[in-house]
């Protein structure tokens, strides 16, 4: 039987989730390490329990594989976003998909047992949306690697987000009464800690004994990151994300 405390490895670190996920392992009783890849070395990282690798993206999987050795959990919250419509399709996929899949890939390599991706509502290969078709992809090459729990986050708008516009996170969580919950904002504290946290409980799973026989792909969208959620750990001014109305909000 494995350890319980397990090392992670991370990408997307400086980004908005990416640094409240870093924060949340760095403060996990559970975590002994974390092993962030970054495409520069960032002093306010530095922590007893962070080791940063630099990579060049281009290369990463190579550049990643030794220091990928011993991670137990991999976390991905890396992309461009609504923004790729500004970018050439070529460098869109890049970001979205070929960089996130090579950071898996290492991970799965590395004996990595868990993989959380952050994707987005509303992901399908087949959608008639060129974002989604490319979250869509993502998803299901992440799927292939095979891992023993992968988790795929789907958030919709995400509040706390410097790349979300002020208005659009202000109307949000106002319009939340007539939407269906699946599209309901989150802030970006909320959709760290559910992936930290349902990391944690299928490597515990996995730890233990009580995890699946076979490979398990668990989608959660906001209904499924809800129950992680902690009133007072969101700066959010908007409360939405706290009131359970799911009766009036099908998926």
């Amino acid at each position: 039987m494995p350890a319980i405390d397990y090392t992670a490895m991370l990408l997307g670190a400086t980004g908005n989730v990416g640094g409240r996920i870093l924060h949340l392992l760095v403060q996990s009783p559970l975590c002994k390490k974390v092993v962030v890849v970054t495409r520069r070395r960032v002093a306010e990282f530095a922590h007893p329990k962070v080791q940063q690798v630099v990579v060049q993206m281009d290369t990463l999987q190579e550049e990643l594989a030794p220091h990928a050795k011993g991670v137990d959990i991999a976390l991905a919250a890396f992309g461009v976003g609504k923004g790729s419509a500004k970018m050439a399709d070529e460098e869109v996929r890049k970001v979205e998909i070929t960089y996130p899949i090579a950071f898996a890939s290492a991970a799965k390599a590395g004996g990595a047992h868990v993989l959380a991706m952050m994707t987005a509502v509303g992901a399908n290969p087949q959608s008639s949306t060129k974002y989604l078709r490319n979250i869509g992809d993502k998803e299901k090459m992440s799927e292939a690697l095979g891992f023993d729990f992968l988790g795929l986050y789907r958030p919709s708008v995400i509040l706390g987000n410097s790349n979300t516009p002020s208005t659009l996170g202000a109307v949000m969580p106002l319009l939340h009464w007539a939407m269906p919950l699946r599209y309901h904002s989150i802030h970006k504290n909320d959709l760290a800690r559910a992936m930290v946290a349902q990391s944690e409980q299928a490597w515990l799973a996995l730890a233990q004994g009580t995890g699946a026989a076979a490979p398990v792909v668990k989608i959660l969208e906001y209904r499924e990151m809800e129950p992680f959620f902690v009133a007072g750990d969101s700066d959010s001014p908007y409360p939405a994300h706290h009131n359970r109305s799911h009766g009036r909000n099908p998926r």
